[in-house]
């Protein structure tokens, strides 16, 4: 990238569902869909995004594999790392971590292990 950021670990080409939240003062809660997403980082499309430095709280909403859940939610707590604009959207790059103890299995009220 020639940003002076390297992509580090492999990327999905994954459109999933996401809810993310920032604060500026006022609380903000938007909604949007990964089109990139690794263990570190995503590229999110939305039509509003949070400026470049803000704090984020992301869920990504996944399709339970077995289909008997609906979405399992992973999250992660992470900066934006950049804003764009593409193909009519805005988006940001978000980087922070996802791992398996932040999946949220919905009928258990609680993390999967």
């Amino acid at each position: 990238m020639n940003s002076g950021m390297q992509r580090r670990g492999r990327r999905f080409k994954l459109r999933l569902p996401i809810i993310f939240r920032w604060s500026d003062g006022t609380d903000h809660t938007e909604g949007g869909f990964t089109k990139y997403i690794s263990w570190r980082a995503a590229w999110v499309l939305s039509k509003r995004s949070p400026p470049v430095g803000a704090d984020v709280h992301i869920e990504v909403l996944i399709p339970s594999p077995d289909e008997t859940v609906g979405l399992l939610r992973m999250e992660s707590f992470g900066t934006v790392a950049r804003v764009f604009d593409e193909d009519g959207y805005t988006g940001f790059l978000f980087q922070g971590v996802f791992e398996d103890c932040q999946i949220i299995d919905p009928t258990h009220n609680g993390y999967i292990n």
